[in-house]
């Protein structure tokens, strides 16, 4: 399998993974089937992909008459069969349920051609545990994205020792064509890169705020007008190099010892469930959206984050 017999795509899944990693491939221009257990879940879907798809327009990253033509490519389906039957790269967006997963998988390739790749989107679970069932291991890969799938640009491309090289390859290249920011992950590890890094950055941000160090409205402020703000520009690698070596090495030096390095469950998060909070869902967790935020805040504010995603995004588009 060559990036050039890429021909359809299919999409496991229509939720908020499944409809943005849809609309990318669509709006690279592959015809897309997208598969979910039922016609109003696929009708909600493709609905949030025609409202993202006005966004790029607006956002000068596609053309007005890009929107229909990606439309067009789109067909939806609740059969199976029917999803992965003509299919040359499938990905599965279903829930982080390894049961459910080991399921599809094995239904999976009963149904498509030999020569199909197959990738999951998960985030914490194994490839070798969902494709356990799976006779042809070679063609199995990750391709992890990150929400909202359809505008963050990395997608972790994550093979274990089955995965064939060209199957490894035809993912990143295909990747690449998109327009999405692939990575190259050489065996596999629990969270992969970017969620190893950010649950320690999210363990001593806990520390910091159960310590009282600091508020949570302003670790977050302190967060996004420093950290946050440059390696949108500058990796860390890269910032290390420009501040020098010796430099970092001396305030590793000084500032590990101090650092949480605990590996039970944050005491921040324990103290929150245990008091019926859960975020959003609940109406509390580090900030009360009864008082701090309204609904009408919390629309703004998502409706901020993907227009400065979209800005960022301008970049990669022009450039290529």
């Amino acid at each position: 399998m060559k990036l050039e017999d890429i021909k359809n795509i299919t999409v496991l899944g229509s939720g908020i993974m499944g409809h943005g990693i849809a609309q990318s491939f669509l709006m690279g221009g592959y015809p897309v089937v997208l598969f979910d257990i039922s016609d109003a879940i696929l009708a909600t879907a493709k609905a949030h992909i025609k409202k993202n798809l006005a966004l790029f327009e607006k956002s000068k990253l596609i053309e007005e008459a890009d929107i229909e033509a990606s439309l067009q490519r789109l067909s939806t389906t609740t059969n199976l069969e029917e999803a992965v039957g003509k299919a040359d790269f499938i990905i599965e967006a279903a829930p982080e349920d390894i049961s459910l997963k080991q399921d599809l998988f094995e239904k999976i390739e009963s149904f498509c051609s030999e020569n199909a790749i197959i990738a999951s989107n998960t985030s914490s679970l194994t490839l070798q545990a969902i494709g356990e069932r799976v006779k042809n291991k070679s063609r199995l890969v990750v391709t992890h994205w990150f929400n909202p799938p359809h505008i963050v640009p990395t997608v972790e491309v994550v093979k274990n020792e089955d995965t064939g090289e060209e199957t490894v390859d035809v993912a990143y290249e295909l990747m690449e064509k998109i327009r999405k920011s692939p990575v190259k992950i050489n065996w596999e590890i629990p969270g992969f890169i970017v969620n190893r890094i950010q649950i320690a950055m999210v363990r001593e941000v806990l520390n910091l705020y159960k310590k009282g160090v600091a508020s949570a409205s302003d670790i977050d402020r302190a967060v996004k007008g420093s950290m946050g703000f440059r390696p949108a520009s500058i990796g860390p690698l890269l910032t290390i190099d420009l501040g020098g070596v010796e430099l970092w090495n001396s305030v590793c030096k000084n500032l590990l010892p101090d650092i949480e390095s605990g590996t039970d469950a944050p005491v921040a998060l324990e103290d929150l469930i245990a008091e019926g909070h859960d975020g959003i869902k609940s109406g509390k967790g580090f900030y009360d959206y009864t008082t701090d935020f309204s609904k009408e805040d919390l629309d703004k504010a998502i409706e901020q984050r993907d227009r400065e995603f979209l800005n960022r995004l301008k970049n990669l588009y022009l450039k290529k």
